[in-house]
């Protein structure tokens, strides 16, 4: 195995030798996995968007640009020079009022935003297809939720468009909601309708904001932002299919919740001492998006259509098209039903077989990750790879996945979460109330919240798609719990 070449300054120091320095990494045991996995290089249709490629020449070499809150770097939550710059930069590129650079993901823009849209205690209309972030918000707030449910869009249980007319319905039903959050794009690539969306909050005087986690290239491939298209709020992985490097987001505004309230939320939920190399990948990210890789998401969006129409005529396989729903352009679903392997075994077959590694797989579907840093050699790969002869049509006899039962709501959120627990096998949960979302990852969505009372065709569901009977389930203690009290847990 080759050894990392030791500096010579090193090697005058007291506190390390050679040997040692040689042995520690040989014993770096996560840093010795990643060098084996990226030395297979496998075809990457997963995130982060850079794809293992250096897109961002400018970051090859961090450590020197590794700051924090000195003179001169700024103070992230203090809205300070020069991160306000490249932070007003990404704002216009995005036809954002603000715009505030995160090292937490999606997961911590989420969760700023839910706070500053909704009072501790509140009502959040929400989009039952929503990441397990949100959950912990409601449970860290208190926060009651109000589900509104995508139309499936086939057999598969697919999770498609919300109803306008259901939004406007849930705002009946819980005139006092602060907010709507909705999904789009979500994992699938389907997009909702935000304009007819926002008029219905704005016409209840309530923000609308949007998990736009799988979006911030969306503007590269001509499609209008979450903000541009009527959100208030818009949370962007920039990480996941820009290729700014791991765990940096951005959270977008259209000004209609001041830009110092985002300020005082976000270090809520994110550490206190923000990586600088990921804040300026987000910069790069951006300005590059503005250069040459505009050219290139176009260029991705052309080879994702090409690829569906390619996959339906030459393949047993058949891709989501924008016949079913609105699609990102650059995100390729490819549907398994109708075939003798299911997404699942699929998934295994293109890592083991053919080194090629997709974002995820559910019992119907691959999804793939399509971004400005594939190579054609990478399409012809995953095309080569679908074309094999061991695929072949065969009667469906996977019995279609039905919309997930809506489940009743026993107690808060808050409350479930942190009440005392204990853990029961799936065959036995029945009548139990769930503690922690149940949630297969990915795409990280809830299939029960905490605080929701578990049934027997929950179990029948989670059977047929995700879990065994012996899976461990996380359920609420009730006993000797008075009426509307709850037994905390040591937290």
């Amino acid at each position: 195995m080759s050894t990392t070449a030791i500096p010579q300054f090193w090697m005058s120091t007291r506190c390390i030798s050679a040997p040692s320095y040689q042995r520690n990494m040989s014993d770096a045991f996560l840093y010795q996995q990643l060098r084996k996995q990226a030395a297979q290089k496998a075809a990457r249709f997963h995130m982060p968007g850079h794809k293992g490629r250096p897109v961002l020449p400018e970051l090859n070499h961090p450590f020197a640009i590794d700051y924090t809150e000195i003179e001169g770097t700024g103070n992230l939550y203090a809205g300070d020079e020069p991160i306000l710059s490249a932070e007003r930069a990404a704002a216009r590129y995005y036809g954002a009022e603000d715009c505030l650079f995160l090292t937490g993901g999606s997961t911590q823009a989420l969760m700023a935003a839910i706070a500053a849209a909704v009072p501790a205690g509140g009502t959040l209309l929400v989009d039952r297809n929503c990441h397990k972030s949100v959950t912990h918000a409601m449970a860290l707030l208190d926060l009651t939720p109000e589900f509104v449910v995508p139309h499936p869009l086939d057999e598969t249980g697919l999770p498609g468009r919300i109803d306008p007319q259901e939004v406007a319905d849930a705002f009946a039903r819980a005139p006092q909601a602060a907010a709507l959050l909705v999904t789009s794009p979500n994992y699938y690539g389907v997009m909702q309708d935000i304009p007819a969306l926002a008029d219905i909050c704005h016409a209840h005087g309530v923000p609308l904001l949007v998990d736009a986690a799988h979006g911030a290239h969306l503007p590269a491939a001509g499609v209008p932002s979450a903000i541009e298209q009527g959100a208030d709020l818009a949370a962007a992985s920039t990480h996941k299919t820009l290729p700014a490097l791991g765990q940096s987001a951005i959270l977008l505004s259209s000004g209609r919740i001041p830009f110092d309230t985002l300020l005082e939320t976000a270090p809520m939920f994110g550490t206190s001492s923000p990586s600088y190399v990921l804040l300026t990948s987000i910069d790069l990210a951006r300005a590059w998006l503005e250069g040459e890789g505009a050219a290139a998401y176009m260029q991705c969006a052309q080879r994702v259509a090409a690829l569906r129409r390619e996959i339906d005529r030459t393949t047993v396989f058949s891709a989501l098209t924008d016949e079913a729903a609105p699609l990102d352009p650059c995100r390729l679903t490819v549907r398994c039903r109708g075939t003798n392997v299911t997404g699942r075994e699929l998934n295994e077959i293109l890592h083991a077989d053919f080194g090629i590694d997709v974002e995820m797989s559910d019992r119907d579907h691959i999804v793939c990750i399509c971004t400005g840093a594939d190579t054609e050699r990478d399409y012809a790969r995953l095309m080569g790879a679908l074309r094999d002869s061991r695929f072949r049509r065969v009667p469906q006899e996977r019995a279609p996945l039905l919309p997930f039962p809506a489940p009743q709501r026993a107690c808060s959120v808050r409350r479930a979460w942190f009440s005392k627990r204990h853990e029961v096998p799936l065959a036995q949960a029945a009548g139990c109330i769930c503690a922690r979302p149940l949630t297969p990852y990915p795409p990280g969505v809830p299939l029960l919240y905490p605080g929701e009372r578990i049934g027997q065709v929950h179990i029948e569901f989670l059977r047929a798609g995700w879990y065994t009977d012996t899976a461990a389930i996380c359920v609420m203690d009730e006993t000797g719990t008075p009426e509307g009290k709850a037994q905390y847990a040591d937290i």
